[in-house]
């Protein structure tokens, strides 16, 4: 049987031999025993502040004034912040009806009425198009039409994610890949060897359901494993429900329902073959739990006692050494190359880890039992008391009924998805927490981050039963996590980076700031950074569900004033370049850009503190401006490598499933659309100019689960007009474009070429 996800590329897949590359950093530099000595720091940070255990605060809070002030160190990098002092009093102006102030207006099409009454409200209008698939597309088009560039935030976050995005892809590629096909087939071979030598009953049944699980796995990565021939009716079973990806079921070999709708490859592993194969193999990793007592209770747990021993079967097997690394290179230290590096993008996971049941087996049974020591009911027994008093999952990813306790899914997972915040923050505002409340809405996310326009924005939600109190909590949790959470990895400093966004401009901002429609306009783009983040890790973060009920001259440009993102983003920047350099896990074209990205965003800090505070920019501001779009496309170009991007890259277009209602059999989709361009009315050296950049367009809707959108489908959608409307709030600051917009800007066009 092979499985058909993404059309397969020319080149061959190889398992059994890593890449010379990666097994020379592997065992010559001795990166394993870095990983595992250092790493388990990163984790550990999370849940220790996330849950209330003491720690020290190293950041105020004032409001969404969330503000690191020192450095915060870890052992993948420290977090090192940029001050965020700056004075606030921008020049102050107003727009004369019909922009008759505006010295540059001749040079933009004639807008329509609608268009010019935005600007005279609002400062600002954003107009949806479809000619630019980027936004950096916009900004060299300004540049070469002689137009001020009006940098917005939107253009860095997008560019963010895509070197977050891509250099993601390369470990995947290049690293894990390897690692998590050698460390399959060593599992896949000790399991085998585990069901020959283990006596009938509990624990040889345990082996072959192992058997089974990592023939999966590995007949995933490559169709050519050989099954073994008490295996195989179940194997086909799951690979044949994999390859549908259209049901939740029970009907295969574990017994519990499972929700196969979710091994479709999406987000960045639609791009080759071999992304997708390792997408559909660490769904399975990631998603299928071996529960200490499903029963929920001690007294009548024998599927729990069934599902433990596998656990500890397969906690056992990692103990290994892995062919062809040497004696002592072990199936942990190839698991934890790949766990513990995943950790500093993603963050740690929600389940309980091999490395934890293996302490608790040495303490249980002792370092080496053997099947006689094994089958000692009593001692699993104490094993499964014991290990129920571990950390429990705080976000339910399966399937489950309302008179069940999500304690009931608590176990191992062998690769487990990971806890994130906003998946936490979902899974609380929907049922059973908040009564008849069945699929979640983004504005959640940006509630509980503290956004008072989001809050307002949900007023109708606010309806729901224990909708209130459960956001009040949300907030408290939140208000309350440490530096030492927010700087944890790389997930969680995206989030605090989007803060700023999400404050409301005081007087002393410019004009176009202090709208309630710029407001809009900054939670939309939050909205839309949040989704590409859930677009880039929608691998490893644990998905949350809700329970079953029963050119030429200097032009006068302008950046977007949030130099506190721009600050936080440069922080990110050194330290994706400070982690992954220090695990040989970055390519030196991917250190390349960061480093540029990084001084990008150190001028557009010290540009937009001078616009804040007043001050006139000089000529070297206004060319860095003028050169954005340039700048950004070096930044952001796709490389040429088949195995990391496809066509669908050159578009910023993309879409996440971020939750899963069984009860509907319904997905909340989150996407990006087509940029949207955006003319700001500034001030520029006492200059009243028109300016031009692009924003994010952002869409929220519903969609079946066993048609989980991919990127490809999604911009199929809005290259056929049959995408849903985006959310009506913002219609504050969003306007159609005119015809007249249209056929002026063609003949600019005509003219410059």
């Amino acid at each position: 049987m092979v499985l058909s996800t993404v059309a397969p590329t020319t080149y061959s897949m190889r398992l059994m031999t890593l890449e010379p590359a990666t097994k020379k950093k592997m065992v010559t530099s001795g990166v394993i025993s870095t990983i595992l000595a250092a790493t388990l720091i990163v984790g550990i940070a999370g849940y220790v502040s996330w849950f209330g255990m003491p720690t020290i605060p190293q950041f105020q809070i004032n409001g969404l004034g969330i503000q690191i002030n020192t450095r915060v160190s870890h052992a993948f990098a420290d977090y090192v912040p940029y001050d965020e002092s700056f004075t606030v009093n921008a020049p102050q102006y107003t727009i004369s009806p019909g922009l008759s102030n505006v010295e540059n207006l001749d040079s933009f099409p004639t807008f329509s009425d609608e268009q010019m009454q935005m600007f005279e409200t609002n400062g600002f209008v954003a107009v949806p198009q479809t000619d630019h698939k980027q936004i950096d597309d916009i900004l060299k088009e300004n540049e070469n039409f002689g137009l001020p560039n009006f940098v917005t935030s939107d253009a860095v976050l997008h560019a963010f994610h895509v070197l977050y995005d891509l250099a993601l892809r390369q470990a995947e590629v290049y690293s894990f890949w390897d690692l998590l096909g050698n460390v399959t087939l060593m599992m896949l071979d000790s399991s085998i060897d585990q069901y020959n030598a283990a006596p009938p009953g509990r624990w040889q049944d345990a082996a072959l359901r192992n058997v089974i699980y990592f023939s999966v796995a590995a007949y995933l990565l490559d169709n050519t494993t050989t099954i073994l021939p008490e295996a195989q009716a179940e194997v086909n079973k799951v690979l044949t429900l994999i390859e549908d990806h259209s049901l939740m079921t029970d009907d295969w070999f574990m017994g519990y329902k499972e929700d196969f709708t979710q091994y479709v490859p999406r987000g960045h592993y639609t791009r080759s073959y071999r992304l997708g194969q390792f997408f559909i193999a660490m769904m399975w990793y990631g998603r299928i739990g071996l529960r200490l007592c499903p029963s929920g209770s001690l007294t009548d747990n024998e599927k729990g006692m069934d599902e433990t021993a596998q656990a500890i079967l397969m906690v056992l097997a990692l103990k290994n050494p892995v062919p062809g690394f040497g004696p002592n290179v072990d199936g942990y230290a190839l698991w934890e190359a790949i766990y513990y590096p995943t950790t500093f993008f993603v963050g740690e996971a929600d389940d309980l880890l091999p490395t934890e049941y293996l302490d608790l087996i040495n303490r249980t049974y002792g370092p080496d039992p053997s099947f006689s020591t094994l089958a000692d009911d009593a001692l699993l027994s104490q094993f499964i008391e014991a290990a129920l008093e571990l950390r429990s999952p705080q976000i339910l990813s399966s399937v489950l009924g309302d008179s069940e306790h999500m304690n009931q899914t608590m176990g191992l997972r062998f690769m487990g998805q990971r806890y994130i915040p906003d998946s936490y923050i979902l899974s609380q505002l929907v049922y059973s927490h908040v009564y008849d409340r069945f699929i979640p809405k983004g504005l959640d996310v940006m509630a509980a981050l503290g956004s008072e326009r989001a809050w307002e924005l949900l007023e109708e939600d606010k309806k729901y039963p224990h909708y209130v109190e459960q956001m009040e909590m949300l907030r408290n949790k939140i208000g309350n996590l440490t530096a030492e959470t927010w700087t944890s990895n790389l997930y969680y400093l995206w989030l605090y980076s989007l803060y700023p966004l999400l404050e409301q401009p005081t007087e002393n901002y410019p004009l176009f700031m202090q709208s309630q429609a710029w407001v809009d306009k900054q939670l939309m783009t939050a909205l839309a950074s949040w989704t590409e983040l859930r677009h880039d890790t929608i691998l490893y973060a644990k998905q949350s569900y809700g329970r079953l009920t029963s050119a030429g001259e200097t032009v006068n440009g302008y950046v977007e004033p949030v130099p506190k993102l721009y600050g936080r983003l440069a922080s990110l920047c050194n330290m994706m370049l400070t982690g992954l350099d220090k695990r040989d896990l970055i390519l030196q074209d991917m250190s390349t850009r960061l480093s540029l990205f990084r001084e990008f965003l150190l001028d557009m800090r010290e540009i937009s503190i001078k616009e804040l505070a007043g001050d006139e920019l000089n000529a070297t501001d206004l060319l860095k401006i003028s050169e954005s779009g340039e700048t950004l496309e070096t930044i952001a170009m796709l490389p040429d490598d088949d195995l990391l991007v496809n066509g669908a890259d050159e578009q910023m277009a993309l879409v996440a499933d971020v939750h899963t209602d069984p009860n509907s059999g319904l997905v909340l989709e989150e996407a990006v659309g087509n940029p949207m361009l955006i003319y700001v009315v500034v001030s520029v050296n006492g200059h009243i100019v028109l300016t031009r950049g692009g924003t994010f367009s952002y869409y929220e809707f519903t969609h079946p689960a066993s048609d989980r959108l991919t990127d490809e489908a999604w911009i199929g959608m809005l290259d056929t007009q049959t995408a849903p409307p985006m959310p009506s709030w913002t219609e504050s600051f969003v306007a159609e474009q005119s015809s007249s917009t249209q056929q002026t800007f063609l003949v600019l066009d005509k003219w410059k070429r």
